[in-house]
């Protein structure tokens, strides 16, 4: 009788230890799949770029998925002129290279630099479907587009990320050695958006990828630069300023000013010059 209680009792926990299991990868799926439909808007379009100022590029990322860009040399005045570096664009969550295409232009001849935008897989022209560990593969494929095909030493790639974008930067700028990064209206970890969405969500357990820019910033070794408004809904300003504190020296911490101060805000002239400064730092 005693060997068939401890089988029913070795049995029934058997399942719970299942069951319990099941449910935290259900979880974990479902949280995967929240943080996706929260986090991407992708916008997909087939129109022709048209323009002479850049040429469209092409690129793979590990999982051969072909990504669409656009990269800008810069037009030297003399012959002699050597560009600041070359900036990699990172875009936001809601745009794609064909809305992008005045404001790459704009950052090439302000800041006398190449300049490289792309989309990320399912954006744009690009193939495939955007992850969060995706986009980070993304984004080192963008990066070893610039090297490999553009010949672009990575010491002399400026990387610069908006919103979603600031979180791939990172990423890149703390595993590679690059020239600087520049960080705009970014969260300091997916866990972070989530919980300040979604409070009761246990985000530390249930999503796969944290895109924890707060953990990887404090491998950056290169100037920092990073803004963030104090009246942006879409991610809360503590966030950056935790991305900021985290960073290492030499950093700059702007934040603009009073009714330009929201998510995806242009750029004060107070925000110009800082990184112009920032820029002539370089």
């Amino acid at each position: 009788m005693k060997d068939v209680i401890d089988f029913l009792i070795h049995r029934v926990l058997a399942i719970l230890v299942a069951l319990a299991i099941f449910l935290l990868l259900m979880g974990l799926g479902c949280a995967d799949r929240l943080a996706r439909f929260a986090l991407f808007h992708p916008q997909k379009y087939t129109h022709e770029l048209r323009g002479e100022t850049f040429q469209e590029v092409w690129f793979h990322n590990s999982t051969k998925q072909k990504l669409h860009g656009c990269y800008f040399p810069y037009q030297k005045i003399n012959p002699h002129e050597v560009p600041v570096g070359t900036i990699l664009y990172i875009h936001g969550n809601g745009d794609n290279v064909s809305q992008m295409l005045d404001w790459a232009d704009k950052l090439r001849s302000v800041y006398q630099c190449n300049v490289l935008i792309f989309d990320y897989a399912g954006y744009g022209k690009s193939e495939g479907k955007p992850t969060a560990p995706g986009v980070l593969d993304d984004g080192l494929a963008a990066l070893t587009y610039l090297n490999q095909q553009e010949n672009i030493p990575t010491d002399q790639v400026i990387v610069w990320g908006m919103s979603l974008g600031g979180s791939v930067a990172v990423d890149l700028a703390s595993k590679h050695e690059v020239k600087a990064l520049i960080v705009e209206s970014s969260f300091s970890s997916l866990a972070d958006m989530s919980r300040a969405v979604i409070p009761f969500l246990p985000a530390e357990i249930l999503l796969w990828e944290k895109l924890s820019s707060v953990k990887n910033i404090g491998n950056v070794s290169c100037p920092v630069f990073i803004s963030h408004g104090r009246a942006d809904r879409t991610i809360p300003f503590t966030q950056g300023e935790r991305l900021f504190e985290s960073a290492k020296e030499p950093k700059t911490f702007f934040i603009p000013p009073e009714g330009l101060d929201y998510h995806c805000a242009p750029h004060s002239p107070e925000h110009s010059e800082a990184l112009r400064e920032f820029f002539g730092s370089l």
